[in-house]
Parts: structure tokens; sequence; C-alpha cells
């Protein structure tokens, strides 16, 4: 009888390890989780930041610098407003870039 209850001591080891290493890899994968949604929500709240940023009246003179920025530094052309200002801008800065 003694033998039988020894010969189950290292299985009730081995089940208990197994179970912490179970339970290790659930908080594992709940921490995993939560840090993923956190990005997840960051990612969405400076996307709506920005677009709110686009949607935003700006002044004549800020258009038209913008433009000038964007084409003084190489930017793409992104004229998102579809005002006439960023285009003189922009256009300003590529003469400028180009050294007319």
């Amino acid at each position: 009888m003694f033998t039988a209850i020894a010969s189950l001591a290292p299985t009730a080891n081995i089940a208990q390890a197994s179970f912490g290493n179970f339970m290790l890899g659930v908080g594992t994968a709940a921490g995993t989780s939560a840090v993923i949604n956190s990005n997840r929500r960051a990612t969405e709240a400076e996307q709506r930041a920005t677009e709110a940023e686009r949607r935003q009246t700006v002044s004549s003179e800020e258009e038209f610098f913008r433009g000038l920025q964007d084409a003084l530094n190489g930017l793409p052309y992104d004229n998102f407003r579809a005002t006439t200002y960023y285009d003189e801008g922009f256009q300003e800065g590529v003469l400028r870039r180009q050294g007319l």
C-alpha cells in the first residue's frame, strides 16, 4: 500500500507544475491582450485627433504656408482642404526648391 501512495507523489508534482505553467500562460495571454487593446485604442484616438485637425478651418495664410513648407521639405502634395492657397504655396515652394 505504501508503494502505491509513494508512486503517486511524482505524478502529483508533474500535475502541479503543468497547472502552474498553464496559469502562467493564461496570465501572459491576458497581459498581451491588454497591451494590444491599449495600443489599438491609442492608435484610434490618434487617428480621430488627426482627422479633427484636418477638418479644422484655418486661415488662407496658414494654408499657403503649409503648402510652401510641404514643397520646400520635399513632401508630397496634400491639399486635403482643396484650397487655392495651398496650391499657391506649394507652387511657390517648388519654384524656390528649383532655385527660380
